[in-house]
């Protein structure tokens, strides 16, 4: 069997998130509640921004991949939903964000991918300015356990497998923690995925991620610095009550003061 060419993260995207479904319909109904526009941070390929926007709800994706972007194009036209989506590229707390947005997201940990402390202040500065008063900001992050990243260092954590739809091939996901600084909580691991397709052809991929890892004070500290009001943290996208302690997941509302004229 012959080993196929490596797929770039754009174009595997789709496939190697296709098992991920924690926040299914969760970023629609608050699009749905609250309008638009929605401002989309790191919006990749589209795996929010497209479903929001056929519910004719406008979207601004922004991404710093120009590839990621392109792909979400050629998505949203097969969609039929490009009208609806204003593509930026840029990196957050590092671009000019439009202003008058009813919901600013930031899903599947995302944020983390702010490393420095600088620019995590200036992100959520930045979204805060471009909410309109009573706008949202909305996003997820993980609970970091240092101690049980510390423990895992090295070692092949499987993370789960599927069978793409499109292609037919069978991806298996597992990921490995490389390196972590507690004093900064910073995070050195890859996601590995390897892809056996119908002829047999296999594809070894692995994506290499540097992120900051928060804890909810720091969370806290970040919303209430950028002049935004916390509505709800829960620990997980059904409303689950949240404990710092125990819960994995941090899923923030956060809302800029005022009322909408």
């Amino acid at each position: 069997m012959t080993e196929a060419v490596s797929i770039s993260p754009a174009r595997g995207f789709v496939a190697e998130h296709a098992h991920y479904r924690d926040d299914g319909g969760f970023w629609e109904t608050h699009a749905v509640r609250l309008g638009g526009p929605v401002i989309d941070l790191g919006a990749a390929v589209g795996r929010t921004a497209i479903p929001i926007a056929a519910l004719g709800i406008p979207v601004v994706a922004v991404d710093a991949d120009p590839e990621m972007l392109a792909v979400l194009h050629e998505r949203a036209l097969h969609a039929g939903v490009a009208n609806h989506i204003t593509t930026l590229e840029g990196h957050m707390g590092a671009c000019a964000l439009p202003g008058d947005a009813a919901l600013a997201i930031v899903p599947m940990n995302t944020l983390q991918v702010l490393v420095d402390a600088d620019a995590r202040m200036r992100a959520f500065a930045d979204i805060a300015r471009a909410l309109r008063p009573g706008g949202e900001f909305i996003f997820d992050l993980s609970v970091p356990d240092l101690d049980d990243i510390g423990e895992r260092l090295g070692h092949i954590i499987p993370t789960g497998e599927h069978t793409d739809e499109d292609s037919g091939a069978f991806l298996a996901h597992t990921a490995v923690y490389d390196a972590i600084d507690v004093d900064t909580r910073t995070l050195d691991f890859r996601v590995i995925i390897d892809r056996t397709f119908p002829d047999g052809t296999r594809a070894h991929d692995e994506r290499h991620h540097h992120v900051h890892l928060y804890t909810p004070d720091e969370v806290r500290a970040l919303v209430t610095g950028a002049g935004l009001e916390v509505v709800a943290v829960d620990a997980g996208f059904r409303g689950e009550p949240f404990d710092p302690q125990h819960s994995e997941r941090q899923v923030w509302r956060c809302r800029r003061p005022g009322a909408h004229a």
